[in-house]
């Protein structure tokens, strides 16, 4: 496996200065979190006094390695919002930040004294940012709102499930494209909120709705407009069939991809690697608009082709031919791809545990701002002492055994809000 890079020259990074409240679980809220402290932001994760479900969410741990990966970079501290303690603590770093993103059920936080209309009135400069599963009216609106639900009723699963496979697959389409819209839409809210400034009046901030079904619409902009123009529906391979893009495996079993989108000579070259030319004079194929139509059959034809050699071999010729192509790499294998590992792209930092941890870093760069050093996700509470002035027993100790565990916080602990409150992107909390 290819090594870790380190940072070379840490900085600030472009949100150097802006502080961001965080009340998220699961995905949604904390990955538009994690987004902005990649970019230099400030992030103060506020978590129930049990934590993050997340942070459970393989075995027993503290820090599950799904946790780690929305939270690095981040502060934590444990307040119980239902007490009147809790509530006003939350409302001092509010009264300093410059972003709030929850991912509540719609209401709920109004009803525990820390919605909108409270904040920007301690706050005018706040942004706040509310993550919901379906927005905040309609009859789906109070629905517990889970990922699986969400891509279903958003129309994601119609597009990437083949009708004969009934079953969720695949990334949280919902919870990370909702992340992302969020932290879209905070950037834009900051900009908003300084060019209304003025040298005298410093600019307001605004609050900001976004739902994990209408980020998927987002997303599928392609097939949610061509079905409103022209009527067509979309499904699986709609898109791969007009792009003209393909699947094969070498005769050692390892796939790569083909995608020969519109210009002719990508069909072109692909037959003279191939070696196939009657493939180019079959009428099935002989143009772009019958390749298609007829795309399950020239599927058949190049698989067929294909296995008669290792997939290296396809690869080597594909590339002297310039025929867009690559390996149909998993997880396992993308960190050792040349290209991959060229690109500086995993990182070694020093875990919550003290021990190295090789995470993936920051995609972006910015040649000016640079980007702050990657620093793991917090443990429970470990910043109560320094952002609220106390320290609760069994979370800022990193020596604890298991910071969750309810033996660890002691019989005075406060209790968490309830479950019901939670808007739980992804297996948990709003049920």
């Amino acid at each position: 496996m290819n090594p870790a890079s380190t940072n070379p020259a840490p900085q600030a990074g472009p949100l150097a200065g802006i502080r961001v409240v965080e009340l998220g679980q699961y995905i949604s809220g904390p990955y538009a979190a994690k987004l902005l402290a990649d970019l230099g932001a400030d992030v103060i994760k506020v978590e129930a006094p049990e934590g993050d479900p997340m942070r459970r969410w393989e075995g027993s741990g503290a820090m599950s390695p799904q946790f780690a990966a929305y939270n690095r970079g981040k502060r934590a501290v444990a307040l119980d919002l239902k007490t009147p303690q809790g509530l006003a603590e939350l409302l001092e770093l509010a009264r300093t930040a410059d972003v709030l993103i929850e991912n509540f059920r719609p209401g709920v936080a109004a009803r525990l004294g820390f919605g909108p209309d409270v904040l920007h009135e301690l706050n005018p400069r706040l942004i706040t940012c509310s993550i919901t599963g379906f927005g905040a009216e309609g009859p789906y609106a109070k629905r517990p709102a889970y990922d699986t639900v969400i891509s279903a009723v958003g129309a994601m699963y119609s597009q990437v499930v083949p009708a004969d496979t009934l079953r969720p697959l695949g990334p949280a389409f919902s919870d990370l494209l909702s992340g992302m819209s969020a932290s879209q839409a905070v950037l834009a809210a900051l900009h908003a909120r300084d060019a209304r400034g003025t040298a005298d009046q410093p600019g307001e901030g605004e609050h900001l709705e976004v739902s994990m079904v209408g980020s998927l619409i987002d997303f599928l902009a392609e097939a949610a407009s061509t079905f409103l123009e022209t009527g067509q529906v979309a499904g699986p391979d709609s898109r791969p069939r007009r792009a003209q893009a393909y699947a094969c495996v070498g005769s050692d079993g390892r796939a790569f991809v083909i995608h020969m989108s519109v210009p002719e000579k990508f069909w072109i070259g692909l037959v003279e690697v191939l070696e196939t030319p009657e493939l180019a004079t079959d009428p099935r194929f002989s143009t772009r608009e019958a390749r298609v139509r007829n795309y399950d059959e020239l599927d058949v034809e190049l698989k067929a082709i294909t296995e008669r050699m290792p997939r290296q071999h396809w690869l080597d010729r594909l590339a002297a031919a310039d025929i867009p192509h690559g390996p149909l790499n998993t997880v396992a294998d993308l960190f050792d791809d040349p290209q991959i590992a060229s690109m500086g792209l995993v990182e070694e930092i020093v875990g919550h545990d003290g021990t190295p941890l090789r995470v993936p870093a920051p995609s972006t760069r910015f040649h000016r701002s640079g980007r702050p050093a990657l620093h793991a996700a917090p443990r429970l509470g470990a910043d109560n002492a320094t952002l609220l002035g106390r320290a609760d027993r069994g979370q800022a100790d990193p020596g604890a055994a298991d910071p969750l565990a309810a033996d660890e916080r002691g019989a005075d602990a406060v209790r968490p809000a309830a479950a019901s409150d939670h808007l739980a992107p992804t297996e948990g909390a709003s049920a």
